[in-house]
């Protein structure tokens, strides 16, 4: 298996006493078709709604689509597919086409309200959006770590360097509040 860099390569992690900014390293998988539902057996997800299984987060975009936050992208994968069989469903790994970041403490609605417009104060654990996030097409997951208000933020590979340093600039306000 080839090894990609990470966009992210070089950039430096904030952890403030109210917000902390980190790298996602997390595989991630694509599912689409009329049957992806029943092949997740997904059918009791709303669009937006974000499912912790045994094998990572499970995140409905829309009534067809679905992506799949994995650490163990092969496993995964090959479970999936044999779930499929010759159903139509499309199912890609597209970790190396993205980049992606966690954002969690106290303030993190206050970060993302400097540079996203959705309302962070009613984005509740367990939820999904897609949005623009500094002008970029962005997935935001809000997965509570513990008690603190965690968000992971997934952009297009080539603008995961861009998103990360709007995040950070907008972060330094809280980071030692």
């Amino acid at each position: 298996m080839i090894e990609i860099a990470s966009p992210l390569v070089g950039k430096v992690d904030l952890a403030g006493e109210q917000v902390k900014l980190s790298e996602l390293r997390t595989g991630l998988l694509h599912i689409r078709g009329k049957a992806a539902e029943q092949v997740l057996n997904a059918a009791a997800m709303a669009v937006g709604d974000v499912l912790k299984t045994d094998e990572g987060l499970l995140v409905r975009l829309r009534r067809d689509e679905f992506v799949l936050l994995t650490e163990e992208v092969n496993a995964a994968t090959e479970r999936i597919a044999q779930q499929i069989g010759d159903q139509h469903v499309t199912l890609t790994d597209i970790t190396h086409g993205r980049g992606g970041m966690t954002l969690s403490g106290k303030r993190v609605n206050d970060v993302l309200a400097k540079v996203c417009a959705l309302d962070f104060g009613k984005f509740v654990n367990y939820h999904a959006a897609q949005s623009s996030l500094a002008k970029v097409r962005a997935l935001i997951i809000r997965h509570d770590g513990g008690d603190l208000p965690t968000h992971h933020i997934i952009v297009d590979r080539s603008m995961a360097a861009y998103v990360w340093d709007v995040v950070w600039d907008a972060a330094q306000e809280f980071a030692h509040a």
